[in-house]
């Protein structure tokens, strides 16, 4: 008897432990690094992992000549080739120009994320001061939500977005979470957002500066974590070398060669 009752209980701790070999483990919330304002800067900033962010906006008053989204097919072709997905955040108008309509699409079909940057590009605030209302934040945001679900997507997908101009206080970060959103920005570091200078600037860099001061970056302090903006825009008097996102084959090289992945906003969301 007391044999069989042993046998038993060892019968019962093997099935228990198949059961729990079988279970899939609860993915571990994501860790978000935010600045002052609330805005999430770092994904999981103690897992080796570059998160690809591209914007754009289309200028309507010169027909996308200092703005447009003409970088994406570029882009698109250098992800594709280097098996690596990225996160896209054009403005709404940009959705409703009709060269962009197929590389829209592509964004969705070839598994990349997709949301927006706001409709119109709006400046929401400026020394601190507000000056978007929430009521015409919501038609703004309306207009950009009408052009996501027109290429099928639902707000749940697309919830994460980039606050226009990249520039948010904390009472305009609080009006886009009133209306479903929740906030990212680039990492702090990095310079590519300073493509659209010419020399006579004083902020002016030229892009092998914006290259080196990334592997600055990366050899002193890491980019686990980062959110890596690279303008999807041709902006003018500019020559393809001096395009960061020409240079993105390069980057996702040297990354992948010093023990980087890649994620999007979409892994954000699945860990959530």
């Amino acid at each position: 008897m007391k044999h069989d009752l042993s046998l038993f209980v060892a019968t019962m701790a093997a099935i228990f432990l198949l059961a729990g070999c079988g279970r899939q483990a609860a993915p571990k919330a994501p860790v978000f690094v935010k600045d002052d304002s609330g805005i999430v800067r770092r994904v999981n900033p103690d897992e080796k992992t570059v998160y690809l962010v591209f914007t754009a906006h289309y200028s309507e008053n010169d027909n996308g000549y200092f703005e447009n989204f003409d970088g994406v097919v570029p882009v698109l072709n250098t992800l594709q080739e280097k098996g690596v997905k990225g996160s896209f955040f054009p403005t709404g108008v940009c959705f409703v120009q009709p060269q962009y309509q197929n590389p829209i699409r592509r964004i969705i079909d070839e598994g990349h994320y997709l949301s927006s940057h706001s409709f119109a590009h709006l400046v929401l605030c400026e020394d601190g001061e507000t000056l978007v209302s929430r009521d015409s934040l919501a038609k703004d945001f309306a207009l950009m939500e009408a052009q996501l679900e027109r290429f099928g997507l639902e707000k749940p997908q697309y919830c994460w977005m980039i606050p226009p101009y990249e520039t948010c206080n904390t009472e305009s970060r609080e009006n886009m979470e009133a209306l479903g959103y929740k906030l990212l920005n680039p990492s702090e570091g990095p310079i590519f957002d300073l493509d659209w200078t010419t020399p006579d600037m004083p902020a002016y860099k030229t892009v092998d500066q914006m290259l080196s001061h990334l592997w600055e970056i990366e050899e002193t302090e890491g980019l686990s974590g980062i959110i890596l903006l690279i303008h999807a825009m041709n902006y003018p008097d500019k020559q393809a070398y001096e395009r960061p996102y020409n240079h993105l084959g390069e980057i996702i090289d040297t990354l992948k060669a010093r023990g980087y992945g890649f994620k999007t906003f979409k892994d954000v969301i699945a860990q959530e």
